[in-house]
């Protein structure tokens, strides 16, 4: 075998340190630059400044939608007459199905009010940003049988005249977005996108949640490239015998994840009491008696599982389907938990359950929360009333959903007192970071390590943090440069 290859970084402060001497994936030293330089006279030398942080794992994302997105039309923020144009020019650009998301629940209303545009933007997919409700045209709902059978826990809106608008909620919008996916094809290139994206941001791992197509390419993709990923599988696809186990070197099969709501912005999360500013409780997706069994056949396996559940009537019922059943290598989760009822983390903490948290939704969402939870905002977010009763929190973005930037996630998890209705809400910087690192790492049933030799040489550069607001100037995962500014060097 050859030398294992040894690089020192000096001149950033890096855990007390002013460098850092990594080979072989690890850190092999820490100390003054001199000192490495004789200790290792062989090494390469980069002369860098500013502070080395622990790189991130992402605690909840989809990488095969997420690289996905990175190829699609983006609509957020656009009005409809922009939006309009936009949509109009890809089509002229492009055949086949035309994919956008991003879009404001209000900009696909506006766009499903106008049958003509649909009829010339065909075939159409456009996501909302919340990736619960979904536009098509009309023929395309006709061909995939949409206007004739609705999927239980969907809803496909129609118009005065009985006939499908184009708008398809929860799994209604299900087998028309997987009709415009099995189109473009390429997955594993997809999540390699995704994962080249992510190592610009600060994350060499992720905790994944992936439809078996989407297993597949995490496998392979991180056969490859030095990204670790936990994979929860969407429950239904499991096979009767399938238990946890390795998908390679870096990636693991760990989870179930089962859905129980859908989303603020989307009017589908599940209530105990009304909408504030719409009739009724949300959508739920699932009786939660019906998926007693599966979840207790696939804990007996050995699996995490992970339940959807953004609306306070959800979270009750998710806990009352997780407390009971047996501990995994990893713990179970429930995932957003975006309102809470009253004692909620409490009871939390005794079942041992991770709240999997993305505090970035409040970037699309504090507003939608203002207007539809008005009258009980301060059991929304609770970030700080989690931790402060002891609950495991893992920090995560939901990317497609939210942008996976650890900087605007801290920003939010900094600033969730915005939501009003008391203390609740905000964590501070030592609160976030650990939920963000030994949160994440403790989620999926591993130990987060600290910089210190023999640690795994995974690290981000910064100016001074990301909860400053910054992107990394350098990452390093598995001792190698993933992602590297042009900045990032100091001139000799």
């Amino acid at each position: 075998m050859g030398m294992v290859k040894t690089v020192i970084y000096d001149g950033a402060e890096v855990a007390g340190q002013k460098a850092v001497a990594v080979g072989g994936g690890r850190i092999l030293a820490l100390g003054p630059g001199e000192l490495l330089r004789r200790a290792f006279p062989e090494a390469d030398l980069r002369q860098v400044a500013g502070r080395f942080s622990p790189a991130f794992l992402d605690g909840h994302l989809h990488l095969l939608a997420y690289g996905r997105a990175l190829g699609e039309l983006d609509l957020a923020g656009l009005e409809l007459g922009a939006a309009r144009e936009a949509l109009l020019a890809a089509r002229a650009a492009r055949a086949g199905w035309l994919r956008g998301r991003g879009a404001s629940t209000g900009l696909l209303a506006g766009l499903a009010a106008d049958q003509d545009i649909l009829r010339r933007l065909a075939p159409l997919r456009v996501w909302a940003h919340d990736l619960h409700t979904l536009l098509s045209d009309p023929e395309s709902v006709r061909a995939l049988g949409l206007d004739r059978h609705v999927p239980p826990g969907g809803a496909v809106e129609r118009g005065q005249d009985g006939l499908p608008t184009g708008l398809l909620r929860e799994t209604a919008a299900l087998p028309l977005a997987k009709a415009a996916d099995e189109d473009e094809g390429g997955a594993e290139a997809a999540v390699e996108r995704a994962i080249r994206d992510l190592w610009r941001r600060g994350i060499v791992g992720a905790v994944t949640f992936e439809t078996p197509e989407g297993v597949k390419a995490v496998a392979s993709a991180t056969g490859r490239l030095p990204f670790r990923a936990y994979v929860y599988q969407t429950a239904d696809s499991i096979g009767e015998g399938t238990v946890p186990h390795r998908l390679g070197r870096r990636a693991a099969l760990v989870g179930a994840k089962f859905f129980l709501d859908g989303t603020l912005g989307s009017r589908t999360a599940w209530l105990q009491a009304p909408y504030a500013d719409a009739p009724g409780l949300g959508l739920p997706r699932h009786d939660p008696d019906e998926l007693r069994a599966p979840m207790q056949s696939l804990a007996r396996r050995g699996f995490s599982l992970a339940v959807h559940a953004i609306g306070d009537a959800a979270a009750e019922a998710a806990l009352g389907l997780l407390a009971p059943l047996p501990p995994a290598d990893a713990p179970h989760r429930i995932e957003h938990l975006q309102l809470v009822p009253e004692g909620f983390s409490r009871r939390l903490r005794a079942a041992d359950v991770t709240a999997s948290i993305q505090p970035c939704h409040l970037d699309q969402d504090l507003e939608d929360a203002r207007r539809a939870w008005a009258d009980r905002l301060g059991r929304a977010y609770p970030y700080h009333a989690l931790c402060d009763a002891g609950v495991r929190i893992a920090l995560g973005s939901d990317a497609p959903v939210e942008s996976p930037s650890p900087a605007l996630n801290l920003k939010w998890a900094l600033g969730a007192d915005a939501v009003g209705g008391g203390a609740r809400h905000r964590l501070d910087v030592g609160e976030a970071l650990r939920g963000y690192r030994e949160g994440v790492y403790g989620s999926v049933g591993r130990r987060c390590e600290d910089i210190a030799p023999g640690a795994p040489a995974d690290l981000a550069l910064y100016r001074q943090g990301p909860e400053h607001g910054e992107e990394p100037l350098l990452v390093l995962s598995e001792g190698q440069e993933v992602f590297r500014a042009a900045e990032a060097y100091v001139e000799q």
